[in-house]
């Protein structure tokens, strides 16, 4: 069960907050998503957790948009995160996933490299991963070792799981055809490698595949345009080199897959982030007063794009010195100096707040900019003692899906 109360930050406010202001100035602050490219965490954070594991899972929070783990069946029919074929070289048992129980294998100890630390971690069920995977905001990237269609199915039905919210890949692309076949929903990706054709994307696109997952090392900027000319993504697998991660970067891939997604992560923001905070292609003091909203906080249980939104420059989830420096350096470069407002010159956030809440205040009493009222019944105070509309639900977290 989602906790409420955790998901009701300073950080939630001020983001309420910093939208209902942004409204009242005339822009709409309900972007589309941030450019960028996807960090997928191979096995979950493998590099410091022990692989495909509940703590691997939540070692990205944060950091990952997608969680990459792999599942096998046990003797009696449950589906189990495991990337061998056997137990041995992860856990400290022996024996085929297929041989053993789940109740056996729930014995086992998969701390792999990492039993300092996390001496005692289960294997865990796949549905134990999808709901850690949601409660820690990122979304599953589920590869299919062994397991027939209606086994995964089957699962996803009785967890009653939006086709939307999780996305599945594998090596056997027949696989893929049969979980189109059961329901066309799923976002189904294609793992492989070596050359891409068009006739190799044709064939894919005719088996119901959305994507494509393709081994980074024949990955060229003709390839990445290639699969975006058939209107389908291009993620890679799997890098861990700095210099190879923004090169792909640079070549438009849309997800990479890696062990240290910290490495990717900061790369992609250095990449991405500018100081269009609301993203409107336009750099303005709108974007100074959203990054004022912000600043001297943390951000404990917003998105990676909502912090951003909020002058999270660094992806650390808060708005300090460091990402002020940062905000300024490249809010500077983007406007003309000459006719700009200098930043010295806009209020600090106290008296911008004070403000705001004062003529929002007087908005709502007179039942003005019906716009505004969505934004502030959001924010318990406004909605338990300002506005007349008292039936807003309390936003949760983004749940499997989002960034």
């Amino acid at each position: 069960m989602i906790d409420l109360d955790r998901l009701m930050t300073t950080a939630a406010q001020a983001r309420r907050l910093g939208i209902a202001v942004a409204l009242f100035a005339g822009v709409v602050c309900e972007p589309a998503a941030l450019a960028s490219v996807l960090v997928e965490a191979h096995r979950g954070y493998s590099a410091i957790a022990p692989e495909n594991t509940l703590a691997a899972i939540i070692a990205g929070e944060g950091i990952a948009d997608l969680t990459e783990w792999d599942v096998h069946v046990t003797a009696d029919g449950e589906l189990v995160l495991m990337h061998d074929s056997t137990v041995d070289r992860t856990t400290n048992g022996t024996g085929a996933v297929s041989a053993l129980t789940l109740a056996q294998i729930k014995t086992l100890d998969a701390c792999y490299s990492f039993c300092g630390a996390y001496a005692g971690e289960p294997v865990p069920t796949m549905a134990e991963a999808i709901g850690q995977a949601t409660l820690s905001g990122i979304i599953p990237l589920i590869e299919r070792k062994a397991g027939s269609a209606a086994t995964y199915h089957n699962e996803f039905v009785s967890l009653n799981l939006n086709p939307s919210t999780f996305r599945i890949i594998s090596f056997d692309w027949s696989y893929l055809s049969s979980m189109n076949s059961l329901d066309p929903d799923y976002n189904l990706g294609a793992l492989g490698s070596g050359t891409l054709s068009q006739s190799t994307i044709d064939g894919l696109k005719a088996q119901g595949v959305d994507f494509i997952d393709w081994a980074h090392g024949t990955v060229t900027q003709s390839v990445v345009d290639l699969v975006h000319a058939n209107n389908m993504e291009l993620h890679v697998w799997t890098v861990n080199d700095p210099g190879r991660m923004q090169e792909l970067i640079d070549f438009g891939v849309d997800g990479i897959t890696t062990d240290v997604p910290e490495t990717l992560n900061q790369l992609v923001i250095s990449t991405f982030r500018t100081a269009d905070l609301n993203m409107d292609t336009v750099v303005n003091d709108v974007d100074w007063n959203m990054y004022n909203a912000g600043r001297g906080l943390k951000f404990p249980g917003l998105s990676k794009t909502e912090a951003y939104q909020l002058g999270d420059m660094d992806g650390d989830f808060d708005n300090d010195i460091s990402d002020f420096a940062r905000f300024k350096e490249l809010y500077l470069a983007s406007v003309n100096t000459q006719t700009a407002k200098s930043p010295l010159a806009v209020p600090e956030p106290g008296a911008l707040a004070l403000l705001s809440l004062f003529v929002l205040l007087l908005l709502c009493r007179h039942s003005q900019f019906p716009l505004l009222r969505p934004a502030l019944a959001h924010i318990p105070s406004f909605e338990n003692q300002l506005c007349e509309n008292r039936g807003a639900q309390i936003p949760r977290r983004r749940s499997s899906i989002g960034s």
